[in-house]
């Protein structure tokens, strides 16, 4: 038999797998991670690879229902997709354990974007944005600029998964599903209006209907014309407005990747460590 190129090799495990999903016969079995590795020791690929690409594959176990099932599953609909995704992720592989990665996410997070945990289980982390005055301040504000764009998010994941003793899989999962709620609301809440509006403008119009029919037709088309309008710029701006700030998450979630992989994410120090550093 031939020698099968790496390139091909790959491609022959995948469709070999896409095969026997797709397969009605065949039952659906579990494989360990031991007996994993060994067949990709026969086939010739890194472990190293391997243990990243489970790892990452662990990271990403979150739906139905985030956090395996500890944030509920967002409401879901073709109109309230048309705004845009509920999840916004980011994930990185990162130096050191889940637990220390998830100490210096600890220490940085409450300070730094003004989150607060809610609960951990293992090596996953639930935060929320802080309830107080100051932080339904920059909610009403959106965060604004590079800092604090994580505060009008619903909750913020935390899974670190180990890949060996000295990397980890660090992922972020920002929950926006109730600001694409408010964006739907408000759409429909105009779009109510405005029917409002055209219905009670076209009841004067009834009335000289017999008189003029091709002027009172003229009019309520009119009318009709203009609430449409209306209704689809408001939720072209409210989708407009969402999609922006969830490329702002995005990018605030992939800006902590980078300090976490560069090892930069550090809190920022207190008024008071300030003042007790320049004594």
């Amino acid at each position: 038999m031939s020698d099968v190129p790496r390139q091909v090799l790959e491609r022959v495990l995948a469709r070999a797998s896409e095969l026997q999903t797709q397969s009605s016969s065949d039952p659906v079995e579990t494989i360990s991670e031991e007996r994993l590795l060994e067949i990709a020791r026969e086939v010739g690929l890194d472990v190293q690879h391997v243990r990243q690409a489970l790892a990452e594959e662990r990271a990403q176990l979150l739906l139905p229902g985030v956090a395996g099932g500890l944030v509920p599953a967002p409401e879901e609909s073709p109109a309230l997709a048309g705004y845009g995704p509920a999840v916004v992720s980011a994930q990185r592989t990162v130096r050191g354990s889940p637990a220390e990665v998830l100490q210096r996410i600890e220490q940085y997070l409450p300070r730094n974007e003004y989150l607060t945990p809610v609960r951990r289980t293992g090596d996953r982390m639930i935060w929320e944005p802080r309830r107080d005055p100051m932080g339904n301040l920059l909610r009403s504000f959106g965060g604004g600029g590079r800092t604090f764009d994580l505060v009008r998010t619903d909750q913020l994941v935390v899974t670190a998964t180990a890949v060996d003793a000295e990397r980890t899989v660090l992922r972020f999962d920002a929950v926006v599903a109730g600001s694409r709620k408010s964006a739907r609301t408000t759409s429909q809440i105009v779009t109510g209006v405005m029917g409002l509006l055209v219905l009670l403008g076209s009841l004067p119009v009834f009335l000289i209907s017999t008189i003029l029919p091709a002027v009172a037709a003229g009019l309520v088309a009119f009318l009709v014309l203009v609430g449409g309008a209306v209704s689809w710029f408001t939720w072209r701006g409210m989708r407009s407005q969402f999609r922006s700030m969830i490329g702002r998450v995005q990018t605030r979630l992939e800006s902590l990747l980078d300090d976490e992989e560069q090892g930069r994410l550090k809190a920022s120090p207190t008024l008071l460590e300030k003042m007790l550093k320049g004594i």
